[in-house]
């Protein structure tokens, strides 16, 4: 394949740095250029005239799908992924009305960016699975090439999924021993950033309530299957997909969430992880009650 030219668009550096050496990995994918304003976005999307365009949602200025909008009018020619944590239905619609080539949250970034940009640089739409929690069969463009956006957009499933953004206090060295990695992700980092959805799920208000608030306030880090998950994410090149972690709310009430993440790791060190999380725990206790009246 020839070099393909690519715009990344992101407000937060440290992701911005994560996808370019994301897409280093293939050596036909040159980042022309990284910008962090929408308005921005726009303008070097009209000066250079990338084959792919990698764009977040949330930007200051001028919001990703208002650029992904004036983009469109100057050159409908180029690639455009949205690269986003927005898994809302109705932010979903919105962009797939456009008639853009991709989407992907960042939780799956990892293990999805890399597919999303062969699929889509070869004529396939791509939906990342954080936002199709089954297979959407509007996307097999193979099947149905000229299947209209308004059919796509009737065919979102609903989702109540929480995204966030953990930090680090202090950027993680990878190389440290696997336990003080543990210890450190869980005792070390906080909440820096999710949606209402999220808050929500611990008993909160809004996103505000739940930002700024310790990782360790929620998730027990003695608790032996967050160690083990915590463990996991650390051997799977911190990623990890729909595993359960064991967690309180603001009141104390116990949890089971399942979770995606996607963790950042620039220079050789851990620096955020994104994630996205589906409250789980009625369905455990039903499993649980059902197990234990199998067993009487």
């Amino acid at each position: 394949m020839e070099h393909v030219r690519v715009l990344v668009v992101d407000d937060y550096q440290p992701w911005r740095r994560f996808v370019s050496s994301e897409l280093r990995k293939r050596p036909e994918l040159q980042v022309t250029c990284e910008v962090w304003d929408g308005l921005d976005a726009v303008h070097k999307a009209q000066e250079l005239r990338p084959d792919l365009i990698l764009l977040d949602i949330g930007l200051p200025t001028l919001n990703g799908i208002e650029a992904a909008r004036q983009i469109r009018k100057l050159d409908s020619k180029t690639k455009i992924i949205f690269l986003t944590q927005e898994t809302s239905p109705d932010i979903m619609q919105e962009a797939l009305s456009l008639g853009v080539d991709g989407y992907v949250v960042k939780a799956r970034a990892a293990t999805e960016l890399l597919t999303a940009v062969e699929a889509v640089l070869h004529g396939r739409e791509f939906v990342s699975s954080g936002v199709a929690r089954h297979e959407l069969k509007f996307l097999d463009t193979q099947e149905e090439p000229h299947r209209s956006a308004e059919s796509a957009r009737s065919r979102v499933p609903e989702s109540g999924e929480g995204t966030f953004r953990v930090d680090m206090d202090f950027p993680m060295p990878v190389d440290l021993p696997e336990e003080e990695q543990i210890q450190l992700i869980l005792c070390g980092s906080y909440v820096a950033d999710c949606n209402d959805a999220q808050a929500k799920m611990y008993g909160l208000d809004s996103a505000k309530d739940l930002i700024g608030r310790r990782l360790a306030e929620m998730v027990a880090p003695d608790d032996s299957k967050n160690i083990e998950l915590t463990r996991e994410f650390i051997r799977a090149g911190y990623r990890v997909l729909h595993k359960k972690s064991y967690e309180v709310d603001a009141f104390g009430n116990p949890k089971v969430f399942l979770n995606s993440m996607t963790g950042v790791v620039i220079d050789g060190k851990l620096t955020t992880t994104w994630g996205t999380q589906s409250d789980i725990t009625e369905q455990e206790c039903t499993m649980r009650e059902e197990g234990e009246t199998f067993n009487h």
